[in-house]
């Protein structure tokens, strides 16, 4: 048996010994299956007896089945005081395969975990640059509302934008908010100060930041745009498990509590660049390597 064959078979027996000892439905099996040989032992008993009577050409009477019972009950306790010494050391034996399954599993989750805190901090690694997120052009700004036309950009799409949409707010002051990642010194930093900045939402002078709009600037998968990579740009990880990880990130900073209890995020807080916009104009949004978001004319570089 090689070690991986070991391990299923520890793991299960592990498995079978906790649910049959730890749980009250494994204990109630595991009495109703002893109760249950006993009964079938018992009906042996009495069948064998009742075919002699019958054979005798007599009947079994309850006193004398009631003697069966008796003996078959203490011929039982008997076996299982014989069997003591036997059953003592199969507990003991099936303890000690439980305490090497636990310390086989904790050992492998422990490299699980290391690989998956390794893949992660690569992960932000190839997260940290600088990069145009999107283009905004204003269509029309009339009658206190503006109309913004954006295109959002994967680094993979090769220039090319990967979405886009058309929004329409009140004023005339527009906000892009931002969520900002605070990864200083986390666990999968490495000692590092490191900050992540992605726009999420848009709001005005005349529509509150609470009830701004949300952007659609993940794709299908919940994956930013603006985190892509292609192929040829990933460094320390195979594009596959980038999307896995990168995926396993997003989920845990989408939640920030659960990110913060995994020692993956030090803090997170919210941080929006605003500008008065006028019809015509167009400008681009880059997030910075250092975690702050930047607003652009379309000229500038």
């Amino acid at each position: 048996m090689d070690t991986e064959g070991l391990k299923t078979f520890l793991y299960g027996f592990s498995s079978a010994a906790r649910f049959l000892l730890g749980s009250p439905l494994g204990r109630i099996l595991l009495i109703g299956g002893l109760a249950l040989l006993f009964a079938l032992k018992l009906w042996g008993a009495l069948r064998s007896r009742s075919l002699a009577c019958r054979a005798a050409g007599t009947r079994l009477g309850w006193g004398e089945g009631f003697l069966i019972l008796f003996k078959e009950f203490y011929s039982s306790v008997l076996a299982l005081g014989t069997a003591l010494p036997a059953i003592a050391a199969a507990l003991l034996a099936s303890l000690a395969l439980v305490a090497v399954a636990d310390t086989l599993k904790s050992m492998d989750e422990l490299r699980a975990n290391a690989a998956r805190i390794r893949e992660l901090s690569v992960v932000l690694k190839n997260l940290e640059r600088r990069q145009k997120v999107m283009d905004l052009r204003v269509l029309s700004v009339q009658d206190g509302r503006t109309t913004i036309f954006i295109e959002y950009y994967d680094p993979a799409s090769e220039g090319k934008p990967a979405a886009s949409e058309e929004l329409t707010l009140p004023g005339s002051d527009i906000y892009l908010d931002s969520i900002v990642f605070n990864f200083d010194y986390s666990e999968i930093a490495g000692g590092r100060r490191v900050n992540l900045a992605l726009p999420y939402r848009v709001f005005s002078d005349q529509l509150p930041q609470a009830q701004g709009l949300a952007l659609r600037s993940r794709d299908g998968q919940g994956l930013p745009y603006a985190y892509g990579r292609d192929e040829g740009e990933l460094y320390g990880i195979a594009p596959a498990a980038y999307r896995e990880r990168l995926a396993e990130l997003m989920a845990l900073l989408d939640d920030e509590q659960g990110a913060r209890e995994a020692g993956i995020v030090r803090s997170v807080y919210g941080s929006a660049v605003h500008r008065r916009v006028r019809s015509g104009e167009r400008f681009s949004v880059w997030i910075e390597q250092s975690g702050g978001i930047t607003i652009k004319d379309a000229v500038e570089f």
